[in-house]
């Protein structure tokens, strides 16, 4: 299953990050923030109307140092820079030589946390993503499914301690064959065996899995928190808002990534094939006390009949800024049957230089490992593990995992939805009769809902929406679920979850006269104060830009077109009353314009104003 299977395409590169950071704050926590619940813009406490914008501009500007607001006029794009295929796996190991190696890897999305205040539901919307160029060797696919983060490593790098530098982070999704994904093979042979794939009713498509690590903020690597750098790059961002302009101040991760095949039951947005969790051992990284240990993250396995391949991609951590990984030693892999038999077989042995950063960028962190004649059917029911020398365990293995089919969902006000949970055993679905404990994360109480998978391994769990609000929701399978979930226990290494966010309806809001001071209060200006990039593109406080714009505001607010790159709010927070006012309004511009443009006295007016020779002209010389 997935990008562990043949063939493989590597890529490594780099990722841009230019989220507004200003909603990432409660608006108890600072002057301007964000009330989740509600979907509004604050300034001290208090909702933002058009009068306050731009105090609340200027409020989000003084958190920069304040608060660590990094960047407050972000544009929300990410996209991969100086990335490119590094090479190919066509059952013989790494290949460097084959002609799609060194094509670049092309991306582009807007970065979206569903849940603000937290980093655990951040989603790259995005319409399209190729590796290589057309005319060449060539995967290009079409969006079906956003990219969610899963599998923060918050322990991956503690050295780089500057915001989110010490983690890192998965990222998966898949293009369905069957939908506009497009593969020029040339004469490359891993294209050619990627294409011919393609054939196997089993493979849905393609699959691509890339791991973000090593964050860099204020383009500066040296920056820690609190430090007088950190001081430094943030009133220096601040004096060059004073001196006006657009100040997008990005991020910016190095990536490694695999392109591989999607295969049936294998869901969209995260990994099912064999789970080695974390143990969370302590792994000292610095002899600076207040640099904590860094952690293992989670890996994946896929046995096969003459071969056993790791997914170490989000696992082993790094010792450095540079980055360089920890050495381990080496480590050893090891098959218990499930307790309480004590019996444990070494699978191979690791080395480091099999680990190490310069076979992690090669290879995107995956392993493979020859099996003996035998050796895989003897796997399919015992537990793997990863040992260090000193018998450390670092992973281990969890052999039911209960995966939501929605890592983020969005429902208005008075929605009911159904979603589904499937339940994998060592990698496969599970049958029938298992159970599977939703419960809320960050619960005081030992509640849950239980529930048993039928025949496919899926259960289904009724959801309503009641008010506005963002509930994180955990699945456990197996008899004996952890309760409660806290919210300082949870470990998105260890628990998989979802994220249900619901807007309110605001009918009141709906209500209103469709006049401008109504919209702009009540609909615009909360992303007015909020994005100052939509200064660039469209004025959300000038009425005549806004009604001049009708129908593009109508296309890009339309929920028809919730996933596509360019649909606004960016942040996916319009409430049904926002949108009935704003469309009210704009049906009025629409009705105007159309009226206008009918006249046809006005028509021939125009027309006759016009030389299209010298038109044509000016566009080759003033």
């Amino acid at each position: 299953m997935s990008v562990l299977e043949i063939p493989r395409i590597y890529y490594k590169g780099e990722i841009s990050w230019d989220p507004v950071t200003t909603n990432n704050y409660a608006p108890t926590s600072a002057p301007a923030g964000y009330d989740e619940n509600d979907c509004d813009s604050t300034l001290d406490q208090a909702t933002v109307r058009a009068a306050q914008v731009a105090n609340f501009r200027d409020a989000a500007v003084a958190e920069i140092v304040n608060s660590g607001n990094w960047n407050p006029a972000g544009s929300y794009r990410s996209s991969f820079f100086n990335s490119c295929i590094t090479g190919v796996d066509t059952g013989g190991g790494l290949d460097t030589s084959d002609p799609f190696v060194n094509a670049p890897a092309s991306f582009t999305g807007m970065l979206v946390d569903c849940e603000p205040y937290g980093a655990l539901s951040s989603q790259l919307f995005f319409d399209g993503m190729s590796f290589g160029i057309a005319g060449g060797c060539r995967v290009a696919g079409k969006r079906v499914s956003r990219f969610s983060d899963r599998y923060i490593n918050f322990s991956a790098n503690p050295n780089n301690n500057m915001v989110a530098g010490v983690a890192s982070v998965l990222w998966q999704t898949c293009f369905p064959k069957d939908a506009g994904l497009e593969i020029d093979a040339f004469d490359s042979v891993a294209l050619m065996r990627l294409a011919q794939a393609m054939d196997n009713p089993n493979v849905l498509g393609v699959m691509t899995r890339f791991v973000t690590y090593r964050t860099v903020y204020y383009d500066d690597p040296t920056l820690s928190n609190g430090s007088a750098g950190s001081v430094t790059a943030g009133t220096t961002l601040q004096q060059k808002f004073a001196a006006k302009g657009f100040q997008p101040n990005p991020a910016r991760s190095l990536l490694v990534g695999t392109i591989g095949l999607w295969m049936r039951d294998d869901p969209f947005h995260e990994p099912a094939n064999r789970a080695l969790l974390t143990t969370s051992v302590p792994i000292t990284v610095s002899t600076n006390p207040k640099i904590g240990p860094a952690v293992c993250g989670t890996g994946w396995a896929l046995v096969g009949e003459d071969r056993i391949s790791l997914d170490l991609s989000n696992c082993i951590p790094w010792a450095s800024r540079a980055p360089d990984k920890v050495d381990l030693g080496v480590l050893t892999l090891t098959a218990a049957d499930p307790p309480p038999a004590v019996a444990i077989m070494e699978v191979a042995q690791i080395q480091p230089d099999q680990y190490d950063q310069a076979a992690y960028e090669a290879t995107s962190g995956i392993i493979d490992i020859p099996l003996n004649p035998g050796t895989a059917e003897l796997l399919k029911n015992m537990n793997l593990s990863l040992v260090g020398g000193d018998g450390t365990k670092y992973l281990d293995e969890a052999p039911l995992r209960a995966i939501p089919s929605e890592p983020n969902l969005y429902l208005n006000e008075g929605d009911t939805h159904i979603t589904t949970v499937r339940v994998f055993g060592r990698g496969v679905p599970a049958g029938p009769g298992v159970k599977v404990t939703m419960s809320e994360l960050g619960a005081g109480q030992n509640t849950g809902v239980t529930l048993s998978t039928d025949a496919t391994g899926i259960v289904r769990f009724p959801l309503s929406a009641t008010q506005g609000s963002v509930t994180g929701l955990v699945f456990q399978p197996g008899d004996n679920p952890k309760l409660p979930v806290t919210n300082r226990a949870f470990d998105t290494q260890t628990y998989t979850y979802m994220y249900l966010r619901v807007l309110p309806a605001e009918a009141d809001i709906g209500a209103m006269d469709p006049t401008w001071d109504n919209v702009h209060n009540f609909v615009l200006s909360n992303w007015e104060a909020m994005a100052p990039c939509m200064d660039n593109w469209l004025l959300l406080g000038d009425e005549h830009q806004v009604k001049s714009y009708a129908n593009v505001i109508r296309k890009l607010t339309d929920p028809a077109n919730f996933e596509l790159f360019r649909f606004m709010p960016v942040t996916r927070d319009m409430t049904i009353g926002q949108r009935t006012l704003l469309y009210n309004f704009l049906n009025d511009a629409i009705v105007t314009k159309a009226v206008v443009g009918a006249s046809p006295g006005l028509m021939a007016k125009a027309e006759a104003g016009r030389d299209f020779d010298k038109l044509s002209r000016s566009m080759r010389a003033p």
